[in-house]
């Protein structure tokens, strides 16, 4: 199950979770937020995420030493 929240009609709720639709459930505005489970996303997926924060570039210029 995921959680979603409209932007446009303003509900939420819980829903069982389509990777291939990107809607609300409810009234299919693209305007959605969508809130899954660890035990939800594909491992494929959470492999790509872990490779891309490592090859990612820092948010500041300084170094971690100068906070």
């Amino acid at each position: 199950m995921a959680r979603f929240r409209c932007r446009a009609c303003g509900r939420e709720g819980e829903f069982t979770y389509d990777p291939t639709r990107h809607e609300c459930p409810r009234c299919g505005s693209p305007n959605v937020q969508f809130a899954l489970g660890i035990d939800e996303i594909p491992e494929e997926l959470i492999d790509r995420i872990v490779q891309a924060l490592g090859q990612a570039e820092p948010l500041d210029d300084h170094p971690t030493d100068e906070d």
